[in-house]
């Protein structure tokens, strides 16, 4: 039930832009309230939905924080000056200029909402001024990163990728392999993973052990900009690890769908952020499957229909996946090594540590070179519905939807 809440979510948000319901609407469901899960669901849409249909047009006076940032964009939230008084603006604006992360942004000029975008607004860059906040740990943790990352631009190309920085080279884009150099999902699960098996060597006990291990992945995506798809991961683990310190059961993929309804209640025009239909999907496809051998097909199939929109796909980049994914996993472990010795300015060890994952990175550089040059699927809207037509029939054939068809009708028909 809790998937139907998320794509309802979808649903208003995507249609938002076209026709936002009225805020007195938003007390229909109240009409309901005798049916627990209707009401659930008509809040939900009409909520996203009026929270989606917020715009902005004019001349405004802004200022605000930087969210989030990466190569050359950046994502700030703050307030504008309206009717003589300032009012917080529940929409992301967007500057094509990266600013560090927790910095104070200012811009007067022109802010006109764009219907069918994530973000809605996008700020001339020309007119905007920023200044640091010293105060700022994410700030601090931000720039400190950056200059571990000119570091690694030293040694290999790989290990600039892998940490946060955009790469260039085609191969890794022709390969159908560039997921693993765009900071991802997979890579905050796997820093997880490996800070769980450090601290377990301590014999701490689990569930604090479940929690020191965060602060690994949280440095990490700090470091790297809090871009969505390795942000939506760290918040998906953060409820995990909060619900067995509750003793409370439940089911991965709902906490997932809760993820996904809360930051499209956050910020709804991320409906239209291929990014986060790619980051949420992939996962979704992940969980949906019990066989671990599967697991990288679903994980492909569920993003492949929206990098086909806007990319050619290698078929074979599934396997090429499984080929590199050992060798991305010990780079990324000693990278983070590295990376904990730079923080303590223990600059032997950190290039020692970089010495020793270097070998790794040529096995990725061939395997990319390799299936670069086999054949694709070119992008188009026929590759999109293709893609979602073969994910549907995998999920059908190995994932859940048989058993949740099998229990409703056993219900209706003991």
């Amino acid at each position: 039930m809790v998937v139907i809440l998320f794509l309802l979510a979808i649903l208003g948000a995507l249609i938002a832009p076209i026709f936002s319901v009225p805020r007195l609407l938003l007390f229909l469901p109240i009409l309901f309230y005798k049916r627990p899960m209707f009401f659930l669901g008509l809040s939900i849409i009409l909520i996203v939905n009026y929270m989606g249909g917020i715009n902005v047009q004019g001349n405004f006076e802004f200022v605000g924080r930087v969210v989030q940032t990466n190569d050359n964009f950046s994502i700030v939230r703050g307030k504008i000056y309206y009717e003589e008084e300032w009012r917080n603006l529940n929409l992301s604006v967007g500057v094509y200029k990266e600013i560090p992360l927790g910095d104070i942004v200012y811009y007067y000029g022109d802010m006109t909402s764009r219907k069918l975008n994530y973000p809605k607004v996008i700020l001339n860059k020309n007119r905007v001024m920023s200044s640091p906040y010293s105060l700022s740990i994410i700030r601090k943790v931000y720039l400190v990163t950056e200059s571990f990352r000119e570091e690694l631009l030293k040694y290999s190309e790989v290990f600039y990728g892998l940490f946060g920085g955009k790469i260039k080279n085609n191969d890794y884009y022709n390969s159908g392999l560039y997921h693993f150099f765009s900071v991802s999902g997979m890579h905050v699960s796997l820093l997880f993973s490996f800070s769980l098996l450090f601290f377990s060597i301590f014999g701490i006990k689990r569930k604090i052990r479940n929690t020191i291990s965060l602060v690994i992945p949280f440095v990490f995506i700090v470091g790297t900009g809090l871009n969505l798809p390795s942000l939506r991961a760290f918040i998906y683990l953060l409820a995990l690890v909060i619900l067995e310190l509750l003793e409370l059961k439940f089911s991965k993929l709902n906490v997932l769908c809760v993820v996904g309804i809360t930051f499209l209640l956050l910020e709804p025009s991320l409906s239209y952020s291929l990014s986060f239909y790619m980051s949420f999907f992939s996962t979704f496809g992940i969980l949906s499957v019990e066989n671990k051998y599967l697991k990288p097909i679903a994980a492909f199939l569920g993003s492949a229909p929206y990098l086909s929109l806007f990319s050619s796909i290698n078929i074979f980049s599934i396997v090429g996946s499984i080929i590199i994914l050992l060798p991305v996993q010990a780079v990324l472990i000693l990278l983070s090594l590295s990376f904990l010795f730079y923080l303590l300015n223990f600059h032997v060890l950190t290039h020692a540590f970089l010495y020793i994952a270097l070998p790794f990175t040529k096995i990725i550089e061939a395997v990319s070179y390799i299936f670069s040059k086999l054949p694709y699927i070119p992008g188009s809207i026929y590759s999109y519905f293709f893609f979602s037509f073969l994910f549907f029939v995998f999920l059908l054939q190995f994932g859940q939807i048989p058993y949740i068809l099998k229990s409703k009708f056993s219900k209706t028909n003991p």
